[in-house]
């Protein structure tokens, strides 16, 4: 980690504050946790104020060392950089993949060792190793020399606007966006999200046809359901990368499966996404360079209150990926003024009903919109799936107007790829 440090800079304001902030944040995601420790306990932790330091910790305090860097001997992923400040100290915990193999440009790597260790030969930077020779720890970086570390200053005097910097990162640090952006960038960095399919049933074929994927993270064996944190992920420039590995391995994940050829997968793009060239190109690449998921892969456009805005913009990029032989799908239809418009403007080949119209918990569906909405997918020569059914009421709801595909837990709750694979295999008259 690196705090570039110019004594010329004035660094009062909140916004110059937050630049800091994010350089922690943003650029450096091998940051696993930040504390501060005071009478052998912790204060600003993610793990909980006033909790007892381990025993090695309390040692080293004991011990008055002054700054050490050390692989935590009970957890090997991480790396601990301890120094004292004050009357206490801080503790900077690393993710050790991320802090040991991050690459900052093709000149060399960003390697952190304590001062003890030998200095490898070779490395460009010699003169920037010497000047951090007083914090105990050498960080060699391939970035300019402008951008040489300076994580915190010790054995020297702390100045009045450092400790002010201090403060309103620690309080910053620990804000509950905060928190959440900095563990979905880290997730995404360790490749945690996951696909898990939902299949689409067809009562006219009485078989599974499609699947939508959607979007879980797997944060250490734990499945985190995407309402806490999908939105927000969505936000990020992260959704792309993960968007495209979804495909990759739920299409991989088909391959295995006992399955019909003409199963399609549908994913989810919001606007930001469809609008974006380099992106799209990516995707449109994939496809070409995998004929496996040439004519099976939908693409499935969410809601957005400003989708509308960008109509023009986003019918020019659906007619390029329907030359792609991409089928194209709005999602919760009729949930929003602006989808009804953008549904008759944009080249859509399916619409697809949101539950709010279906389930019997919504008073909402005992309106004649499910007959409205279904009426006018049809006008459009549009296919159209009913979401969100779970009882057969509301099953024998949308046969009434001759809607045949259907997604809920009713058929089918969403799994992840070994269980969807088992059941291709255990039942194969609704794949096949």
């Amino acid at each position: 980690m690196h705090i570039e440090h110019e004594s010329n800079l004035e660094l009062n304001s909140k916004e110059q504050n937050q630049r800091f902030l994010e350089d922690i944040e943003i650029k450096y995601p091998e940051i696993m946790d930040i504390a501060y420790i005071y009478n052998d306990k912790y204060h600003y932790n993610n793990s909980g104020i006033n909790k007892s330091v381990p025993e090695y910790i309390k040692q080293m305090i004991h011990n008055n060392v002054g700054v050490k860097l050390f692989d935590d001997p009970y957890n090997k992923t991480k790396t601990n950089y301890i120094f004292k400040f004050g009357s206490g100290y801080y503790i900077i915990n690393f993710y050790s993949i991320l802090l040991k193999n991050l690459s900052h440009n093709i000149i060399t790597n960003f390697l952190v060792i304590d001062s003890s260790s030998i200095i490898p030969k070779g490395l460009l930077y010699y003169n920037l190793t010497h000047n951090a020779k007083h914090l105990h720890s050498v960080i060699i970086s391939g970035l300019t020399i402008k951008k040489l570390l300076m994580i915190l200053s010790f054995n020297f005097i702390i100045s009045l606007f450092l400790i002010n910097i201090i403060s309103f990162l620690l309080l910053s640090y620990f804000d509950n966006n905060n928190i959440l952006y900095r563990r979905l960038k880290k997730a995404a960095n360790n490749n945690e999200f996951i696909p898990y399919f939902q299949s689409i049933y067809s009562t006219k074929q009485q078989k599974f046809v499609s699947a939508e994927i959607l979007c879980r993270w797997n944060h250490n064996g734990i499945i985190i359901p995407p309402a806490e944190f999908i939105s927000n992920l969505e936000k990020t420039n992260d959704i792309k990368n993960i968007t495209l590995n979804l495909i990759k391995e739920a299409f991989n994940t088909l391959n295995k499966a006992n399955i019909n050829k003409d199963f399609m997968l549908s994913f989810n793009f919001t606007v930001s996404m469809i609008l974006d060239d380099k992106f799209m190109q990516k995707v449109v690449t994939l496809i070409k360079n995998n004929p496996r998921i040439k004519n099976k892969i939908v693409i499935e456009l969410t809601e957005s209150e400003n989708s509308f805005i960008y109509l023009d913009e986003i019918n020019i990029v659906m007619r390029k990926l329907k030359k792609e032989s991409i089928l194209l799908s709005i999602d919760d239809v009729g949930t929003g003024y602006s989808n009804l418009l953008t549904i008759q403007e944009l080249p859509f080949d399916i619409m697809k009903i949101d539950k709010y119209f279906i389930s019997d918990r919504f008073t909402v569906s005992k309106s004649n919109m499910l007959e409205t909405l279904a009426t006018l997918g049809n006008s459009l020569n549009l296919t159209i799936v009913a979401e969100g059914i779970e009882t057969e009421s509301e099953l024998n709801k949308v046969n009434q107007f001759n809607i045949h595909l259907c997604q809920g837990f009713y058929f089918s709750t969403p799994c992840d790829a070994k269980t969807f694979i088992a059941r291709t295999k255990s039942e194969p008259h609704l794949y096949q």
